[in-house]
Parts: structure tokens; C-alpha cells; sequence
């Protein structure tokens, strides 16, 4: 049975036919698309008619970087969500409250705190000891590159005074005593991460639909989930088997990082080659995720910089040997992956861009896109490089809009001049930062980022068209056209006339994916 969606505002993103009034969608799939006379002539006695009374239509939004059980798990109450606790009396107070109502879980993990505002002389080791004593407790700051973990959750991780450094993290120690001070530096946290209690099945998959829900909600219908470890493959494959997951994902298997993969290199390299038995129809298995680099939010910078006088990168921050990358980069692109870089400083970024190059021998296929995660410093020398090399560049955590971030990372995101270079660029929420992916505020900050600010277009093709490209479906979704998928969302806000302001504002009132209405404002 076809549907008729009518007296519409349909932005396609189809520079063939860039609006429309109205849409024919029948096996969800788009069947005619354009002016309201010549698009109901084409229906029939058994067409479902659905006055859509002047709303907008975009296609479907695609976030680039989530982690999606991660931040469920909040809500969930599987971990703690704090609510931006700015003295120690408040961060106690929501840890304690948390405690109460999910004391059986044993272990309290929580986040995120502004490490700018609870400073590492305000929160000690001493003083976490003492809000609940005995339970084990990690705190993430807003980076999620450092945490602060207490007596307890040291001690069930095994580390201790004599403890060894650990590869690509830092355990913090007393500079006079040598005792640990309770900071976990990058993957350092990882360690204490994998001693806390583990989510079973059944938990996650309950933490990704409801995940997928809320991305349904802000008018996500695609994601590339950034840290699609084991126990996330095993979800998503038993979500979608039901017939449950309402969102397209791209899942990024993480290798070269024991913090996001949970196991040893060994154990990456054996998700990796077994990734196809995760695969399902709403479950693309064939992309990795590698991290270059930390942070290079303030105040802890583990980022990888370029030196100002040799233009060359300072490699101290460096996690993964470029050689090494290189060749597993070649290997994987040979195999049809797609490769996501974490790159937060000038120097990782331009060290990635050449890992790519170096890994250029091996022809890509159409539409194998690897990308440049975070994009948030390029070097000018390195902006042309996007395109030359075709390699996307992935703007995230969309937070250039938020004050406390702005602080803490200075000027970044230059959109304007690598759009003016030729580079593809996708938005990523970066959910797990954020509390929700809403990407409506992102949308509007990219219009008021003073001399690098670019036009609402652009802003809608990097959220939908330009992610769809970055993970090979162009040719089914990421614009309303014909043959295409009938993946779109109905705003209550008229965008393309309206203000910064109110763009930023902008509520989803419904959300389809292949013509399945998958969300909707009056039944939430």
C-alpha cells in the first residue's frame, strides 16, 4: 500500500531538484517525488493520504560519531549521569542519590564533571574516599580521556603503589610519596574500567534501543557508533534480529586500544576477522576505529601538536605506531573497510592524513571513505589534503556552540575553510559528552562561528547527505529522491526561514526510516 505525503515543505538535498511539495513512498522506498498535482495523479483508491498542513521535511539526520550504550547507559541508570556538579557538596550529593536507588550494581561509575571548574587540588583522592567508602567509584570528566577513581576501584583493578606504567596512559602518583593520587590518564582508565562489573547482554541491548530511540527522537535514523567493541556487536546484531533497532548503524570495531576494544590486540584482531557473523540488515560491521591521540580539551592536553617552528608533529602523545597503522590500513582498505581516525590535535590529524597516503597504493572502491575523526585543528599546509586524498572530515564532539567547551578548546572547526579546500565533512554528536544528540543547536552554531561559519545548505548536507556518502549508502539514503529510501523526519520549525535562534530551538515531530514511522512528538 503507497502513502502520499502532501502539503509539504521538502527540502530533498537533491541539487537535481532541491524542493518538492510532496511524496509518494510505497515498500519504503520513494516511488515520485515533486509538485502536489503531478505527485497525486500518481495515486490510487488504496493510497494512504497524509496532510503533512506545511511542515518541513529533511532527509533523515546521520551522526557520524556516537557511543550509543555508553550513553544510554545512563539513563538506564546502569552508570550515573551527573548533572554538571560545580562544588564537591553537589558532586557528592548526586553520587549519594545515585547510590540509593542502584546500590545493587556495586560499583559507581559517573560522568561527566568540568575539570575546569573541580580542579585536581579540589578533587582528590582523599576526599572521594570519603563520599561513600568502601564502593568503588570512577568519575569522567568531560573529555572521557581522564578519570578520577577512588581507594576502592583502584585496588579491585590491582593497581597500587608499585604498580607499572601502562602503554598510552598515566597512572597519577603523590610526586613526594609515590602513591597513587587516584588519576587515570587515557588508557589507563581503561584498567579500572574492565575490573568494574560488566553490563550483561540483555542490559545492552536494552541500553542500545533505548539509545536508538532517543536518537529517533532528534531525527537521527543513521549512526557510526565509534567504539563498536564485542559486547556492542553482539547488541546490535540482537536488537536487529528482533526487529527492534530503529536506526542504520556503521560500527566502527576499535583496534590498537584496549580502553575501547575491552581485550588485548590479540582479541581486536579475532573481532575484526569474525566481524561478519555481527552483520545483520540494519548493521554494517565493515569499518575500525584506531586513536592516534588523546585530548586536547584543557586542562590536560594529550593531544599530538605540530611544533610552531619545524611544522613537524611532537610525537610524545603518540598512541599507535604510524608504520604499523600504515600497513593494517592498507590491509583493511583491501578488504573494503572503512577507517575511522581519532585525531585531536595538528600534529595527529597530519599524521593521520599520511598514514592514509602511505596506504593509497591499495585502490579504494566507490565510496569507501576513510575519515579524520574530530577535525577540529587542521594546519593549513593539511586542508587541501581532505580532498586531494579523499578522505572526510568528521567534525565532532558537535559542541562548538556550548561555552564551557569553547573554554576549554579554544578556536577549532574551521568549516568554512576546509569546505572552501574541497573536503567532505560530517557532524558527530560525540554522545556520551553531550547529555542527549540533539544536533539542532550544532546546526545553528555552524551559521554564527564567526569568520568560519558556512550557509544553512551546507549545514543540512553535512547531517545527511555528506554522512551517507562517508559510509557508502549515497545511493540509498541521505537525500529524498526517487528509488531512494523513504528516510526522513517532519520539523515543527520552519529551518530554512527562520533564525539562528530558533533553528537551534527546532523539535522533531516525526521521524521515518524506510517508510516506517519509527518516532512521533504525539505519542511520546
Amino acid at each position: 500500500m503507497s502513502t502520499l505525503y502532501y502539503n509539504a515543505k521538502i527540502w530533498t538535498v537533491n541539487k537535481n531538484q532541491p524542493r518538492a511539495e510532496a511524496m509518494l513512498v510505497n515498500d519504503g522506498k520513494i516511488l515520485a517525488i515533486g509538485d502536489v498535482t503531478e505527485i497525486n495523479a500518481l495515486a490510487n483508491a488504496q493510497t494512504v493520504n497524509v496532510d503533512l498542513k506545511g511542515k518541513t521535511i529533511i532527509p533523515g539526520l546521520h551522526d557520524a560519531h556516537s557511543h550509543l550504550i555508553w550513553a544510554a547507559a545512563r539513563r538506564l541508570g546502569f552508570q550515573c549521569q551527573l548533572d554538571d556538579p560545580q562544588t564537591l557538596d553537589e558532586l557528592a550529593s548526586q553520587l549519594r542519590a545515585y547510590w540509593t536507588k542502584n546500590s545493587h550494581r556495586k560499583w559507581i561509575t559517573a560522568s561527566v564533571y568540568n575539570p575546569l571548574v573541580l580542579t585536581t587540588e579540589i578533587l582528590t583522592l582523599e576526599w572521594l574516599d570519603n563520599v561513600l567508602p568502601g564502593v568503588p567509584i570512577v568519575l569522567h570528566d568531560f573529555s572521557y580521556h581522564n578519570a578520577m577513581a577512588n581507594s576502592a576501584a583502584l585496588a579491585a583493578a590491582g593497581l597500587h603503589k608499585n604498580s607499572p606504567p601502562i602503554p598510552g596512559g598515566v597512572i597519577g602518583r603523590d610526586e613526594d610519596t609515590g602513591e597513587l593520587n587516584g588519576i587515570l590518564r587515557e588508557q589507563a582508565w581503561g584498567v579500572v574500567h574492565r575490573a568494574a562489573p560488566q553490563s550483561s547482554l540483555e542490559e545492552n541491548v536494552e541500553a542500545l534501543k533505548v539509545a536508538a530511540l532517543v536518537c529517533n527522537e532528534h531525527g537521527i535514523t543513521s549512526v557510526q557508533e565509534a567504539s563498536a567493541n564485542e559486547a556492542f556487536l553482539k547488541a546490535a546484531k540482537a536488537l536487529d534480529s528482533r526487529g527492534q533497532l530503529t536506526l542504520n548503524l556503521t560500527c566502527h570495531i576499535p583496534w590498537g586500544s584496549e580502553m575501547l576494544a575491552g581485550c588485548n590486540k590479540a582479541g581486536q584482531d579475532a573481532v575484526i576477522a569474525n566481524r561478519a557473523m555481527y552483520a545483520s540488515p540494519r548493521v554494517d560491521v565493515n569499518a575500525i576505529k584506531v586513536l592516534l591521540d588523546g585530548t586536547s580539551m584543557a586542562p590536560v592536553f594529550s593531544h599530538v601538536p605540530l611544533d610552531p617552528v619545524t611544522d613537524q608533529p611532537i610525537t610524545y602523545n603518540l598512541l599507535l605506531d604510524p608504520d604499523e597503522l600504515s600497513e593494517r590500513i592498507a590491509d583493511w582498505t583491501a578488504e573494503g573497510l572503512i577507517v575511522k581516525s581519532h585525531c585531536t590535535g595538528y600534529g595527529s590529524a597530519r599524521i593521520g592524513l599520511d598514514n592514509y597516503e602511505r596506504a593509497s597504493h591499495v585502490p579504494r572502491a566507490p565510496g569507501q571513505y576513510h575519515d579524520i575523526a574530530h577535525a577540529h585543528y587542521i594546519s593549513e599546509r593539511d586542508r587541501k589534503r581532505f580532498a586531494d586524498l579523499g578522505v572526510v572530515a568528521e567534525m565532532s564532539p558537535a559542541i562548538w556552540h556550548i561555552p564551557q567547551y569553547q573554554e576549554a578548546l579554544g578556536r577549532a572547526y574551521d568549516f568554512r575553510t576546509l569546505y572552501e579546500n574541497g573536503a567532505l565533512m560530517t557532524i558527530g554528536t560525540d554522545w556520551l559528552l553531550p547529555p542527549t544528540p540533539t544536533l539542532f543547536p550544532a546546526l545553528a552554531g555552524v551559521l554564527e562561528h564567526g569568520d568560519e561559519s558556512v550557509s544553512l545548505e551546507l549545514g543540512v548536507e553535512m547531517l545527511t547527505i555528506n554522512g551517507a556518502i562517508a559510509v557508502g549508502r549515497s545511493d540509498q539514503r541521505g537525500s529524498l529522491e526517487i528509488g531512494k529510501e523513504a528516510t526522513f523526519i517532519v520539523l515543527d520549525t520552519p529551518i530554512f526561514e527562520a533564525s539562528p535562534a530558533e533553528i537551534a530551538e527546532t523539535k522533531v515531530l516525526k521521524t521515518f526510516i524506510c517508510g516506517e514511522e519509527v518516532y512521533s512528538r504525539e505519542s511520546a
